[in-house]
């Protein structure tokens, strides 16, 4: 998980985190999916948008707002969701596949 690189948008989404296998080297790209505090965004959560702890605060995963971001720009690791791997992976199941 890293700090948003997207200066306009790290107000409203101070993190993102990497959605991709490390298995799948896609050159100087990474598909990551950004994080809002679950405060700003209440009632928002479900399949698509999992609830995960970051620094000790909930946040929503929002899956369907993911998109490329080039490895050099995510820096300031802060935290990991691996635990939250499980809820991840259903959400990315439902979003491509339906399941």
């Amino acid at each position: 998980m890293f700090e948003n690189p997207i200066p306009r948008a790290r107000n409203a989404f101070p993190y993102v985190t990497i959605l991709q296998s490390e298995l799948a080297d896609t050159g100087r790209d990474r598909m990551v999916a950004p994080l809002v505090a679950r405060a700003n965004m209440p009632g928002v959560s479900g399949r698509l948008t999992p609830v995960v702890k970051v620094l000790g605060v909930e946040h929503v995963l929002l899956v369907p707002r993911m998109a490329p971001v080039g490895v050099t720009e995510l820096r300031g690791a802060t935290d990991q969701l691996v635990k939250y791997r499980n809820d991840i992976v259903a959400a990315l199941d439902f979003l491509f596949l339906g399941v």
